[in-house]
Order: structure tokens, then C-alpha cells, then sequence
């Protein structure tokens, strides 16, 4: 009995430890109609909250990106390639960022919300550095 408790925690550490790689689901808004089953090959969306992407790089809610689409496995990977922040500025993303759509198949329309899932970068942790008096001395 004692072993097949050992067993069973065992089984249950290894299997929260395979799920600690998680991914950020962020909800975009479609800035133009595109059918998930045939999405155009650019796609542009406007984010509805602040997204990082890594240590230097920040979507925040309102920006505007325009992605390259490749198609796989009946979904879409939606690959960031520029934004527009908010003083109008175009400004391309140097690195590739694929984010799988998620939700149901079929048409998205004009102004409607659905859901982009990113890989976990890990960047939502780091700690910035504030200078104190006696760094500036």
C-alpha cells in the first residue's frame, strides 16, 4: 500500500512538472473579416490586453500587429512581423513570435474578439532594476 502511494505522488509530481510550460492566451480583435478554414496570408489584429513577448518586446492593449498566417492542422498560426504603437508608428517585430488561433472554425468577422495563444517566453517574471542615489554617484 505504501508503494502504490509512493507511485501515485511520484506520477502526480512528474505530471505537474510536464505541465508548468504554459502558454499566454491573449484576446484579439479582428480588424478585418478572414474565414479561419482559409485565412489570408497577412492578417491584422489589435490587442485587447498588454502582451509581452519577451524582455524587450511589449504589446500593449490597442496596438495594432500585422502577422504573417501559415496554415497547419485544419487552425492557423498567426507569426507577428510589425505593430503600430500609439503615436502612429510602424515599427517591425525582429524575432517570431507563432501564436495558434483558438476557438471555433469558421467566419470571423470585422471588430470580433477571439483568441490567440502565445508560447511562454517566461518574461512576465523578470525583475527590473531601479537605480538608487548611490548608483548615480
Amino acid at each position: 500500500m505504501k508503494k502504490l502511494v509512493m507511485l501515485f505522488a511520484a506520477f502526480a509530481l512528474s505530471l505537474s512538472m510536464m505541465t508548468s510550460v504554459e502558454a499566454k492566451t491573449v484576446q484579439v480583435t479582428a480588424l478585418q473579416d478572414f474565414n479561419t478554414s482559409n485565412p489570408p496570408e497577412v492578417l491584422h489584429v489589435q490587442m485587447n490586453a498588454n502582451t509581452r513577448l519577451d524582455y524587450d518586446l511589449m504589446l500593449f492593449q490597442g496596438f495594432q500587429v500585422s502577422g504573417k498566417v501559415q496554415v497547419r492542422d485544419g487552425g492557423f498560426v498567426f507569426v507577428p512581423v510589425s505593430y503600430v504603437n500609439y503615436h502612429e508608428e510602424k515599427l517591425p517585430i525582429q524575432n517570431e513570435y507563432p501564436a495558434v488561433f483558438k476557438g471555433k472554425s469558421g467566419l470571423i468577422r470585422q471588430n470580433q474578439p477571439f483568441h490567440l495563444v502565445f508560447p511562454d517566453n517566461g518574461p512576465d517574471t523578470f525583475q527590473y532594476y531601479v537605480p538608487s542615489v548611490s548608483d548615480m554617484n
